[in-house]
Formats: structure tokens, C-alpha cells, sequence
């Protein structure tokens, strides 16, 4: 998944999709820097190869994709990965009892 520009891809469909979106977001940053990937590599104790891998085809170890948010400065975005999340409606009715209206229509004020 190529990005174009300044732009960079959006993070959908599947594993290997998105970890290639996530591997060209690592690269993005890298190059923001100004660093060669032998410098970030050096600085997250990661492996310069693997670091080439994880940019070009998205693969990565969990470890080491966690050593290069923290000198990147992106590890408090694991914060929220498999958070717990509110529970969502089941249906309109549900929703509308959770958020009533607070609008009357067709009635007249005294």
C-alpha cells in the first residue's frame, strides 16, 4: 500500500494491509526525522533488516514494533489497543431509549 504525497494510508482490511499502512506510518516518521533507517534501528535496538521488513511488507515483531513507538514517541498509542469500549445499541429503539428526545412535536404550550 503505497501513500502518495504527504498523505498516508488509511489503516483498513486486512492484517497484511494494515500492517503495511503501519509500516509505511513508521517509515513516514522516520524520514520527518531526518534518519537513516540504520539510526532508528540503532536507537530502538531493532535490526536494521528487520526494520526494512517491517517498512516495505508491514512484518514485525510485537517487540520490536513496541521498541520503535517508544523512540518514535508513538507509545502511548497502545494505550487505547483492546480497550474496553462502551456497548453499542443493538437497535433504533435501544438507541432511542439510551438518547431520548427532548423535542415534542405537535404540541401546543399553555
Amino acid at each position: 500500500m503505497a501513500s502518495r504525497g504527504n498523505i498516508l494510508p488509511i489503516i483498513s482490511g486486512s492484517p497484511r494491509a494494515i500492517g503495511k499502512a503501519v509500516g509505511s506510518r513508521v517509515k513516514f516518521r522516520r524520514l520527518q526525522l531526518g534518519w537513516s533507517r540504520r539510526t532508528l534501528a540503532t536507537r530502538a535496538g531493532v535490526n536494521p533488516w528487520s526494520l526494512k521488513r517491517f517498512e516495505v511488507s508491514g512484518q514485525i515483531a510485537l517487540e520490536s514494533l513496541i521498541k520503535l513507538a517508544i523512540v518514535l514517541g508513538n507509545i502511548g498509542d497502545f494505550e487505547s489497543l483492546f480497550s474496553a469500549r462502551p456497548k453499542e445499541p443493538a437497535s433504533m429503539d435501544e438507541l432511542e431509549r439510551l438518547n431520548p428526545s427532548s423535542r415534542v412535536r405537535g404540541t401546543t404550550l399553555p
